[in-house]
C-alpha cells in the first residue's frame, strides 16, 4: 500500500513538475520572441527574465523538493495574473496559462509538504 502511494505521489509530482517547466519554457520563448516582433522591448525583456528565473529555479531547486522553492514558484502564476488583470486583450490565456501553473504546484504540493518526508 505504502508502495502505490509513493508512486502515485512520485508520477504526480513529475506531471505537475513537467507542466510547470513547459509553462515557464514557453512563456520565456514566448516573450523572448516578442522584444523583437512588437513595439516594447523593455517590456517584453523583463517578461522573460522573469519566465527564465522561474525556470531556472524549476529546473534545480524546484526539482530537490526544496520547499522554499514551492512557494517562490507561486510567484510565477500571480507573475501572469497581475498582468491580465489590467488587459482584458490577454486576459483570457493569461489567466488560463495561471489556472494550469496553479494546477502544477498543486499537483506538486505533497511530496514537499508530506508528513512521510524523510528530511
Amino acid at each position: 500500500m505504502v508502495t502505490k502511494t509513493a508512486l502515485a505521489q512520485n508520477a504526480r509530482f513529475i506531471a505537475g513538475w513537467i507542466i510547470l517547466v513547459v509553462i515557464a519554457a514557453l512563456m520565456t520563448l514566448s516573450h523572448f520572441s516578442l522584444i523583437f516582433i512588437l513595439n516594447e522591448p523593455t517590456l517584453f525583456a523583463g517578461f522573460a527574465t522573469f519566465n527564465l528565473y522561474s525556470l531556472v529555479v524549476l529546473l534545480i531547486p524546484f526539482r530537490r523538493v526544496e520547499p522554499w522553492a514551492w512557494w517562490v514558484t507561486w510567484v510565477l502564476p500571480l507573475g501572469l495574473a497581475l498582468p491580465a488583470a489590467t488587459d482584458p486583450n490577454i486576459a483570457l490565456y493569461y489567466f488560463g496559462v495561471a489556472a494550469v501553473c496553479v494546477l502544477g504546484l498543486l499537483m506538486t504540493m505533497p511530496a514537499f509538504f508530506s508528513n512521510r518526508r524523510a528530511n
